[in-house]
């Protein structure tokens, strides 16, 4: 339990929080960190109109940008904690079945996430990824706001 632990980020204040929370869990416990991001293939250019597919899928696309941002900043953060890490980015509209679909794909034993922590009204209209990824899960799911 806690060998490898799935960490989904989004460059969000609460994202970064789960990834230190999970990087105290790997130290502790001896265990390995697999860090995902998740970016949609939806992006839109400038101006409103939408990208290209080959310009979307592509290395250099912008949403490929975005992602190895993310994850570039997330290598610099655990780069100074010496824990053993994989850094994953993945391409979907619906990030919470990629990261259920990635947890199993690599093993994973646990799932770190960051939550906003929507209201009570809010979280009726609005159907957050980790709650998703809570409720669909098999995984144990620490969930961190």
């Amino acid at each position: 339990m806690l060998k490898k632990i799935l960490v989904p980020i989004d460059g969000t204040e609460y994202s970064w929080r789960a990834m230190e929370y999970a990087a105290s869990l790997a130290k502790l416990s001896g265990g390995h960190l697999v860090i995902l991001t998740v970016v949609k293939p939806g992006i839109k250019a400038v101006g409103g109109a939408p990208l290209e597919e080959e310009l979307v899928y592509s290395a250099n696309g912008p949403v490929m940008q975005i992602g190895n941002e993310v994850l570039g900043a997330a290598k610099h953060l655990m780069d100074k904690q010496e824990i053993p890490c994989d850094y994953l980015l993945a391409i979907g509209s619906r990030a919470a079945e990629e990261i259920i679909k990635l947890s199993h794909r690599e093993n994973c034993d646990s799932i770190v996430i960051g939550s906003r922590g929507f209201g009570a009204l809010e979280g009726l209209l609005k159907s957050s990824v980790s709650k998703t990824v809570i409720e669909e899960s098999e995984l144990p799911v620490i969930v961190i706001k």
